[in-house]
């Protein structure tokens, strides 16, 4: 029994290796990159949307004080102004956030160009779907346009995503749930593409 579990532990560990030896998990962690831009274009969207309420405010205030505008209609037009001051907010939030991460965009897709240019990558880690028996249609749509090498059709948090959720699956799983049926399907995938096939040690 103790043999057995030693077994699977090192089934399962020689898929993790492998899967981390393919992806580079910190470049491809868009969400963990991004993350520290996200209050800068907040701040940015929100003194954008400061200004220009100030600016009306301003406007508002001269025109009450000469007579142009009445209290009631002061505060009216004080309410009306959050509407669009908010809208334009959150676009300015939108475009700085777009560009501040532009460059990080960039560079993951530089990387997932060059780790799928040769027969595609993720779609070899594919058997790690049935570990848990999982059915996520994000996912097996990323592991599919891998196999026919149109990653490039994927978007940026498409495909990080689907390797963040394959590599939780290595993480998560206990090894006696780790069969060595998929461990060797994985390393077919590889092995198939040069010709040869590596053989794990069974496990009865």
């Amino acid at each position: 029994m103790v043999a057995k579990q030693k077994s699977k532990r090192n089934v399962k560990k020689e898929v993790s290796k492998l899967f981390e030896k393919s992806f580079d998990l910190e470049m491809l962690n868009y969400k963990k990159r991004s993350t520290p831009l996200k209050p800068k274009s907040m701040l940015l969207g929100l003194g954008v949307a400061c200004s220009l309420y100030m600016v009306g405010f301003a406007i508002a205030y001269i025109g009450m004080n000469k007579g142009i505008l009445d209290i009631e209609g002061f505060a009216k037009l004080v309410w009306i102004m959050m509407l669009p001051t908010t809208i334009v907010g959150l676009t300015a939030w939108q475009i700085s956030k777009n560009r501040m991460e532009y460059p990080i965009r960039q560079d993951i897709l530089t990387n997932i160009a060059n780790i799928e240019s040769n027969g595609g990558l993720l779609w070899k880690f594919e058997p790690l779907l049935d570990v848990v028996g999982i059915e996520d249609v994000d996912t097996k749509k990323a592991i599919k346009l891998s196999k026919e090498n149109k990653s490039d059709e994927l978007a940026v948090e498409d495909y990080t995503d689907a390797v963040e959720k394959l590599y939780q699956i290595l993480v998560n799983t206990e090894a006696r749930n780790f069969s060595t049926s998929i461990a060797e399907s994985v390393i077919s995938n590889f092995s198939d593409s040069q010709a040869r096939t590596p053989k794990l040690e069974a496990v009865n």
